[in-house]
């Protein structure tokens, strides 16, 4: 049987719950104590580490709950270069990583402020060796997170997350557009209002790319209640930030988003239909209408989630995420592998005995992947693996 959609669909950042509530040392076995979220390749600008990997995501610690975390490794074998630890005296995590405009990093995600339970939307930038140059935090005094940052073309960056404005409030989208010292120049939230005075409306926005011609795209999830999950969405926003249109698909969630080759959009994530749970690749025009015939969809008879997807450098999509339906264990790392016209081509999964969850993907100069996430197959690890072009494994680490 499936499981419920809302009840584990966002886990690639559902954590922020166990983080809110944990600041003590778990007992063995360790269970999601640190995770790698998401990855990207040093570009040239980095200068002698271009060619890196660098990852995202949180690491546990003896004196509270969680640090955000930043990882170097190698390519060629994984070895760890460098880590480097965020945050304040509550839990803290990094959902988002990419290039800066300067040749360093910048990373969102978010940070607890006064308590383990009001986290606001966390951005650093750091330089090439990972060192913190800008700090930064965004949002009201309810609670607000950052789950993916774009590095705009023209200069600055642009956030996307969700917002609560006060304790009583829905969640909404919210966007926040920065300067390089990460000062704001606007924000902006989406969001629709609940009917029912004892539910309330869920949105939130999880990718973003810039948009030919000016402004951006946006996806995510819109008008999910409690206790149901929201709409797939393509939004379109103009370079101020203003909602030009937006276009509702199936039940489920966007998670990855991405300009084609040929200008197509392509979306994927999780799509809910019933009691099922798949993973879904979606491409639109322009104007948001549906190519392709309709949704593909892939998954088994358990559960698929869909974390992170590119297109490949042949024109086809790798995604990553996370399966139920077969491999070794209770949940593995997954990679589906489809040609440009979204069919798929091959799948294969990568873990343990224990759950094994893939966040984030990038290809490498030979066509092979490397895939980020994190393992509890006999402790509690960040999980990074190298493949070859065809997925077959190559190294694996089990990062503490």
């Amino acid at each position: 049987m499936k499981h419920s959609f809302f009840k584990i669909a966002l886990l690639a950042s559902s954590f922020v719950a166990v983080l809110s509530s944990c600041n003590k040392i778990v007992e063995t076995p360790p269970q999601f104590l640190r995770s790698g979220n998401s990855m990207v390749i040093a570009n040239a600008k980095s200068g002698t580490v271009a060619g890196n990997l660098v990852i995202a995501g949180y690491n546990s610690t003896s004196s509270k709950g969680y640090d955000a975390v930043l990882v170097m490794a190698n390519p060629e074998n994984g070895d760890t270069i460098w880590t480097k630890t965020f945050g304040n005296s509550y839990s803290d995590a990094f959902y988002n990583v990419k290039n800066s405009n300067d040749g360093g990093f910048i990373a969102s995600g978010f940070t607890n402020r006064a308590s383990a339970s009001s986290p606001a939307m966390l951005v650093v930038i750091t330089d090439a060796d990972g060192k913190a140059i800008i700090t930064k935090t965004y949002g009201g005094t309810a609670y607000s997170q950052g789950f993916n940052v774009l590095p705009v073309a023209d200069s600055g960056y642009l956030i996307t997350g969700v917002i609560q404005k006060s304790s009583t409030s829905d969640r909404d989208i919210y966007l926040v557009r920065i300067r390089e010292t990460g000062d704001t120049i606007w924000t902006r939230s989406f969001g629709a209002t609940g009917k029912d005075p004892y539910d309330s409306i869920n949105d939130a926005a999880y990718a973003t790319i810039e948009a030919p011609g000016g402004g951006f795209f946006i996806t995510g999830s819109i008008h999910g209640y409690t206790q149901n999950g929201g709409r797939i969405f393509l939004m379109k926003v103009s370079s101020t930030g203003d909602s030009l249109w937006t276009k509702m698909y199936n039940y489920g969630i966007g998670y990855s988003l991405t300009l084609t080759s040929d200008n197509g959009i392509v979306i994927s994530g999780s799509l809910q239909e019933g009691s099922s749970q798949d993973i879904f690749l979606l491409k639109t025009d322009t104007a948001g209408t549906i190519l392709w015939g309709g949704i593909k969809t892939f998954g088994g008879g358990g559960y698929e989630y869909g974390a992170s997807m590119i297109e490949a450098s042949d024109g086809g999509f790798a995604i990553t995420g996370i399966t139920d339906s077969q491999g070794y264990g209770n949940q593995d790392v997954f990679l589906i592998r489809t040609n440009s016209s979204g069919d798929k081509l091959w799948e294969k999964t990568y873990g343990g005995t224990d759950n094994d969850q893939g966040f984030g993907l990038v290809q490498l100069p030979d066509n092979g992947f490397s895939i980020t996430g994190l393992s509890n197959s006999g402790g509690s690890y960040i999980f990074l693996n190298r493949t070859s072009s065809d997925g077959t494994q190559g190294w694996v680490k089990y990062i503490e």
